[in-house]
């Protein structure tokens, strides 16, 4: 075939075939010819991603148990890491290491931008938005629906304190943006399981997040949910947010997602650009 037409039919002989190779080799060569032009041209025209968050030879323990051995990842500003691998497999434990609810044995280091050691992590946490299994779970069901947007402003699981006129105004502009605004008086309790998810989802934009951190955000949602939610991720990507998700399913990747990290039992399997 060339150019969508036919150009032979018929028997394979011999200088048919040697034809046909010789074709296929001076194709292949010309392809990796232009693009090396075209990844030379990128490197020279495009400046370096600031790092946001770098990990060095991480290893993290929970519960007297490594998770994660040796992880060595840099995570640029405006990057979409995808996180898969099998159950077990570390994902759930990277994202909170990122977050900041576990710790890098002192052999290696996490650093994370505008923070130096020793500071602690309210200001990062400030301006990241997170959504895991552990928050759907965690949350009293007797908390209303604007306080438990409002507690995304102090990363903390409900309020100890009254929240100020400014944190509620906030926090009804982010349930307006995940249309949950009408029941922000309401409790948790008397949410479905989706209403209590686009919840988290909006605890997690009033932080009016640089970096957004995503556990298996869409489990347990319907079809029509999970595709809103996750073109909401879409424009948050668009939009120049640095996203780390962790999921099980290619279906939910998002369009514009830039890397994919496999993790296999605690360890880097593939850590680069997403794959086809």
């Amino acid at each position: 075939l060339e150019a969508g037409r036919v150009r032979f039919s018929g028997a394979l002989t011999r200088p048919r075939l040697r034809e046909a190779l010789l074709a296929a080799r001076e194709g292949e060569a010309r392809l990796r010819a232009a693009k090396s032009v075209a990844a030379h041209a990128a490197t020279r025209s495009a400046p370096a991603a600031r790092p946001y968050i770098r990990l060095g030879n991480a290893n993290v323990w929970v519960d007297e148990k490594r998770v994660l051995q040796g992880l060595d990842l840099t995570i640029a500003r405006g990057n979409c890491w995808v996180v898969h691998g099998a159950n077990g497999s570390g994902k759930s434990t990277l994202l909170r290491t990122l977050y900041g609810d576990h710790s890098v044995a002192r052999e290696g280091f996490i650093r994370r931008a505008g923070m130096v050691p020793g500071v602690p992590l309210d200001a990062f946490r400030a301006r990241t938005g997170l959504v895991a299994p552990h928050l759907q779970t965690d949350y009293p069901r007797d908390h209303s629906v604007l306080d438990t947007v409002v507690s995304g402003l102090h990363s903390s699981i409900g309020l100890n304190f009254r929240a100020t006129p400014g944190e509620c105004r906030r926090a009804r502009k982010a349930l307006a943006a995940l249309q949950m605004d009408a029941f922000a008086e309401r409790t948790l309790g008397q949410m479905s399981y989706g209403q209590v998810r686009r919840i988290l989802f909006a605890r997690a934009l009033v932080t009016r997040p640089r970096l957004l951190l995503l556990d298996e955000a869409f489990t347990g949602l319907n079809g029509p949910l999970r595709a809103a939610l996750l073109a909401w991720v879409e424009t948050q990507i668009e939009a120049g947010v640095t996203v780390v998700m962790a999921t099980h399913y290619r279906s939910e990747w998002p369009r514009n997602a830039s890397h994919e990290l496999m993790l296999s039992r605690g360890r880097v399997s593939y850590a680069g650009k997403l794959r086809p």
